[in-house]
């Protein structure tokens, strides 16, 4: 189905609906009552099989929607585990510099001190292999924020993305809920009018007419009510065209 199909749907139910005003006018009672339950039939099967259209985008989106969902939180937790990782990195590198610092006051006063000379050798063969492991830890630090950095533009593009999509899905399915809504309003006026009695008569009294089954209209969302009136407003077209 074409992008265009909301449109020309409109374009189809507004001429049904100005030919089942043009019966009222201009052909007999009987045929005029036939004619409108007619295009309300006509009416009810396009909205129908738009909505049929528009689901397996509604699945789509919705799916997508909790892929999307479950990809910012999985990112928003790896970004959370990245920043810990980092103060920790910072409060080692606080303390590194600290020893540095402590070991270079301890060592300034040396002398001829040989036992304390050794030692202060060996404390900074300690603290340059330390060094080198932070510089390392650094290094594999920047290249996971510059990775977690990337995928969260990709992310946010992939949300922008999706909002267009769903922005324009909701337009389509807002016309479609606006359309059921008029529709509802004038099948139920005509399922409440006395000509529509005697159709029911003549087409027998199906059950998809019976009290229960109409009554229950009124307490149904759109489109499931419209699909109860319509069950009931082609059972009596078929019944009352025999």
């Amino acid at each position: 189905m074409s992008e265009l199909w909301p449109a020309r749907l409109r374009r189809r139910l507004l001429w049904a609906s100005a030919a089942a005003v043009f019966v009222h006018i201009a052909s007999p009672p009987a045929r005029a009552d036939q004619l409108r339950l007619d295009a309300l039939v006509q009416e009810g099967d396009l909205i129908l099989e738009e909505a049929a259209t528009l689901a397996p985008a509604d699945e789509q989106l919705a799916q997508e929607e909790q892929q999307l969902v479950a990809s910012e939180k999985a990112l928003r937790d790896e970004a959370q585990a990245l920043n810990q990782s980092i103060t920790q990195f910072n409060a080692a590198m606080t303390e590194y510099e600290q020893e540095v610092q402590t070991s270079q006051k301890r060592c300034a006063s040396q002398a001829d001190d040989k036992a304390l000379e050794d030692a202060c050798d060996a404390r900074g063969v300690e603290l340059r292999e330390q060094v080198n492991l932070l510089e390392e830890e650094r290094a594999q630090l920047r290249a996971r924020q510059q990775d977690v950095n990337a995928r969260v533009d990709k992310q946010n593009a992939w949300a922008r993305d999706y909002g267009k999509r769903k922005g324009v899905q909701n337009s389509r399915d807002g016309l479609n809920q606006l359309d059921s809504e008029e529709w509802l309003g004038r099948a139920k006026q005509f399922l409440a009018s006395t000509d529509f009695a005697a159709l029911l008569g003549q087409a027998g009294s199906p059950p998809a007419c019976s009290a229960d089954q109409l009554n229950e209209i009124a307490t149904l969302s759109a489109r499931p009510a419209l699909e109860r009136a319509q069950a009931c407003l082609k059972a009596v077209k078929e019944g009352s065209s025999r």
